[in-house]
């Protein structure tokens, strides 16, 4: 039994040590993992697809809003005084 933990552990080492150094013989590296985590997102939540779908809704509203503001500044939106003529 006193062999056996030795033997084990030389063992697990061996076995840690093959991982360690192949790998799954892809062609990732270790400096790929430390410049970018997570190759497929564009930002911490957003893959590139969902981004550029997320920043072209934002452009559309914002563009909606500025023509929603600009009749409100012209007074577009009310009814003029000036008519003779009942609006309702």
């Amino acid at each position: 039994m006193s062999r056996l933990i030795p033997t084990a552990l030389l063992a697990s080492g061996l076995f840690a040590f093959v991982l360690v150094s192949g790998g799954c013989q892809s062609d990732f590296d270790s400096s790929d993992l430390r410049s970018n985590w997570t190759p497929e997102l564009h930002s911490l939540t957003y893959s590139e697809e969902q981004f550029k779908n997320y920043r072209s809704r934002h452009r559309h509203n914002t563009l909606r809003q500025a023509h929603d503001d600009w009749a409100m500044i012209w007074l577009d939106d009310k009814n003029s005084s000036m008519t003779k003529f009942h609006l309702p």
